[in-house]
């Protein structure tokens, strides 16, 4: 489609023109909601409940001291017998390494002492022989 030149005349479409005597504006006005303004300026934003307010859970309120004090008592004995039952394990499991350990260094000692006698019993049948052959003039 070629473009008409600014001069001329342009055809008016007559379905996109609209009337003077239309009147676009509201007769009624509509309400306005309350403007709620949180701390950070957004306005869309509903406020939040106050702190203080608990939405769950069982509140200290509705229970006397002595009840707390007792809830409180027994906990602390729980926590203790947990820690001891933990402790006792660990106990057991440094025990159990301590005896595996000893016995691995007696089998390494036993071991060097097994060999230290092969080297010193093979020197001294040696020596033996040497003496036996210098007495009888015998060279093995």
């Amino acid at each position: 489609m070629v473009p008409l030149p600014v001069w001329e005349e342009r055809p008016v479409d007559t379905w996109k023109t609209v009337p003077s005597t239309v009147r676009t504006e509201c007769s009624e006005r509509l309400p306005t909601p309350p403007f709620i303004k949180n701390v950070s300026g957004k306005a869309w934003k509903q406020p939040r409940p106050q702190a203080t307010v608990r939405s769950q859970g069982k509140g200290a309120g509705n229970k006397r001291w002595s009840e707390r004090l007792e809830e409180r008592k027994k906990m602390e004995g729980v926590k203790r017998l947990a820690k001891e039952m933990h402790d006792e394990k660990e106990a057991e499991i440094e025990r159990k390494r301590t005896i595996t350990k000893e016995r691995q260094d007696k089998a390494k000692e036993k071991l060097r002492l097994e060999e230290m006698a092969k080297k010193m019993s093979a020197k001294k049948l040696q020596r033996m022989q040497k003496r036996l052959g210098r007495t009888k003039k015998v060279n093995h």
